[in-house]
């Protein structure tokens, strides 16, 4: 098919035939500039359309004209959409069509696009069907949305007879907490009335409760047995058995010793072999004994340390049980074991 800018002139025998300019229409410069690649999407929209409505598919050519409209308004191609709208018998979209290009073609000083559109608009108003869609005041509850077709309808259309193509239209009324409501409106005389009943209330099973927040519990004082105080007591019970220990090895050290110096005459020298023997082996349990008391006294300090400085612990919400730290203290021949639990 020849490529045919997107020009337009109609004539008028029975039906709107779709004849296009064959030269290339100038740029009108208030039909504003899109962008190339917009501009060869609509072309090509176009043509296909033409290509639809010159065999006769009007249903499928009308759509490529509209969507050719929305990718690069022009007035030419609003006439051509409005014109296979009016083929089609959709007559209330081919006048608003009609109406919408006259003004446009005003503004681009086309005196015969707007006479042209201005009586095709003319000649379809005495075919024009209206659908009223009444709202009795008992039905206007709170949050009332009312649609037609899937397009929201204003308060202020309720009760005006609006042009609506031929054929069945859907109309629907929802609020919070009614039930939906819908109807199947077919328009096939001039005017057509459709009235939204009360919507019926929810059952309370069907509306979502309020989320009520669960009740503060009172506040519980924690527990005196932090887990450092816990620590702290462990730690300085082992340095109370370090203390002791060594207390009682330093006392064996020094009876060993003594018996041992007893055994001997003129003093040092004249000590026997077992008894110098006896006096280095208490030597060396003295030795031990401090050790053992200097490690008492450095655990018991720092338990107690533990202990002073510990935080009190923060009040808990509610009666929950919590269970209280344990520890238990081993001691061995050679070794000292702690388990607990905190």
């Amino acid at each position: 098919m020849m490529h045919v800018s997107r020009g337009f002139s109609i004539a008028v025998v029975g039906f709107v035939s779709f004849v296009m300019l064959a030269s290339a229409r100038p740029a009108l410069a208030d039909e504003g500039a899109p962008h190339m690649d917009n501009r060869a999407r609509a072309q090509q929209l176009f043509d296909s359309a033409l290509a639809d409505a010159e065999a006769g598919n009007l249903a499928s050519a009308c759509p490529k004209f509209l969507a050719s409209q929305e990718a690069d308004p022009k007035t030419s191609t609003l006439l051509n959409l409005a014109a296979c709208y009016e083929k089609n018998g959709q007559t209330a979209s081919a006048w608003g069509a009609y109406r919408e290009a006259e003004g446009l073609a005003r503004k681009i000083s086309r005196s015969d696009w707007e006479s042209t559109a201005r009586a095709r608009a003319e000649a379809l108003e005495p075919k024009l069907m209206k659908l009223t869609i009444q709202v009795p005041e008992p039905s206007r509850v709170s949050g009332l949305m009312v649609m037609r077709d899937g397009a929201h309808i204003a308060v202020g259309e309720w009760g005006v007879g609006i042009p609506v193509d031929p054929g069945e239209h859907v109309v629907t009324a929802t609020a919070p907490g009614h039930a939906p409501w819908e109807s199947r409106v077919s328009v096939r005389e001039t005017m057509g009335t459709v009235a939204v009943p009360v919507l019926e209330l929810l059952p309370p099973a069907q509306i979502e409760p309020a989320v009520t927040p669960p009740p503060d519990r009172p506040l519980v004082p924690g527990s005196w047995w932090t887990p450092m105080r816990t620590t702290g007591v462990v730690v300085a019970g082992v340095g109370v058995v370090g203390l002791v220990a060594g207390t009682i090895l330093g006392l064996a050290a020094k009876r060993s010793y003594d018996d041992a110096f007893a055994r001997c005459n003129n003093g040092a020298a004249g000590c026997p072999a077992d008894a110098v023997s006896d006096a280095d082996s208490a030597y060396a349990k003295a030795n031990g004994a401090t050790v053992v008391f200097v490690a008492g006294a450095c655990f018991a300090a720092g338990g107690a340390a533990l202990i002073l400085l510990s935080p009190s612990a923060a009040p808990r919400s509610g009666a929950t049980t919590v269970s209280r730290p344990s520890a238990s203290l081993r001691v061995g021949p050679g070794s000292i074991g702690l388990s607990g639990r905190w």
